[in-house]
């Protein structure tokens, strides 16, 4: 009779324990904690540099795109490029944005992006104070897709897998160097 009752209240005690478990699951599943598909965006790069903030705009790929850097030197940023190809030789050849079906470089070395250690900038955004879009040789850079070409009208919701490159130049040492992120994110509003 004993070891009946201490049976009992050993099943009872963890079949509290295995009910309130899959109460706990059951309710981060319903908040959507594991569904990875409700994600926005994941812009990923290595260590010393980190995505602030972005955005991929429907219908045009435009890409808002700010980082973040602690690489220990002052840069200047001289292209960005976000595509899908996985040709690296049209990416790393120079300073290339993708804007409309041509490269364009950004600036003529004086309008660079300079980023201090520890500071962030805006490396890609189509618009202006006033909102209107930026013409080429700007910040306007376009998410390319694998055959190089502008995606064409892509609606809300719709998910951009690609990369980022960004190049870039230390300033106290001169040395030209590439960074490759990799970049997953839905298009917006």
């Amino acid at each position: 009779m004993r070891k009946g009752q201490t049976a009992m209240e050993y099943l009872m005690t963890y079949g509290w324990a295995i009910l309130i478990i899959m109460v706990v699951v059951a309710v981060l599943f319903y908040l959507g904690v594991f569904n990875i598909g409700n994600t926005i965006s994941q812009c990923s790069f290595p260590p010393g540099f980190t995505c602030v903030t972005n955005k991929l705009q429907a219908n045009t790929a435009r890409l808002y795109l700010k980082i973040g850097q602690g690489t220990g030197h002052n840069i200047r940023i001289t292209g960005v490029n976000c595509t899908q190809q996985t040709d690296t030789t049209a990416m790393t050849s120079g300073a290339y944005i993708y804007y409309r079906n041509y490269n364009a470089s950004i600036g003529n070395g004086n309008d660079n992006i300079t980023v201090a250690s520890g500071s962030s900038a805006v490396v890609a955004d189509a618009t202006n104070i006033s909102g209107t879009i930026l013409p080429a040789g700007d910040r306007n850079i376009i998410c390319s897709l694998a055959n190089g070409s502008k995606p064409g009208d892509v609606g809300i919701g719709s998910t951009y897998n690609g990369k980022i490159y960004i190049n870039y130049t230390e300033l106290d040492t001169m040395l030209p160097r590439i960074i490759v992120g990799t970049y997953t994110a839905k298009y917006e509003a």
